[in-house]
C-alpha cells in the first residue's frame, strides 16, 4: 500500500467516523442566565464604593512608539501642505526665463508706444477745445 492509498483510506475512515459521531451530539434548549445574588451584591458594592476606580487603563508609550507617531504626523502634515496630490503629478518650478527681443520687436514696440502717446496727446487736445 503506497502513501496515496493509505491517505485516502484514512480520509474515508475519518469521514465515516465523523458522520457517526455527529448524530450523537445533543443540543440543549436556549436558556437565560441571570446573575446570582452574590454577583448582584458585588456589583452594587462596586458601584457605591468610595474606592476610586479607573475608567480605562493608561499605558505610557515607548520611545520607539513616540518616534513612529511623530514621523507619521509629520508625513501627514507634509502631505496636507504639499500641492502635489500624487507621485504621478509632479510639479517642477523653474527659474524665470529672461527673453531678449530682437531688433524688429524693439522697433515695433517703440512705434506702438509712440502711436499711443500721439493718440493720447491728440485726444487731450480735442477734449480741451
Amino acid at each position: 500500500m503506497n502513501a496515496k492509498s493509505l491517505a485516502l483510506a484514512i480520509a474515508l475512515v475519518a469521514g465515516f467516523a465523523s458522520t457517526a459521531q455527529a448524530s450523537d451530539i445533543v443540543t440543549l434548549e436556549t436558556v437565560q442566565v441571570r446573575p446570582s445574588a452574590d454577583q448582584l451584591a458585588q456589583a452594587n458594592l462596586e458601584a457605591t464604593s468610595s474606592i476610586p476606580t479607573l475608567a480605562a487603563v493608561q499605558v505610557r508609550p515607548t520611545v520607539g512608539q513616540i518616534v513612529e507617531l511623530m514621523a507619521e504626523q509629520a508625513a501627514n502634515q507634509l502631505a496636507a501642505t504639499t500641492p502635489i496630490a500624487s507621485v504621478a503629478n509632479w510639479v517642477v518650478s523653474l527659474p524665470a526665463v529672461t527673453v531678449r527681443p530682437d531688433v524688429q520687436q524693439v522697433q515695433a514696440l517703440a512705434a506702438e508706444l509712440a502711436a499711443n502717446a500721439v493718440g493720447n496727446v491728440v485726444a487731450k487736445g480735442l477734449a480741451s477745445n
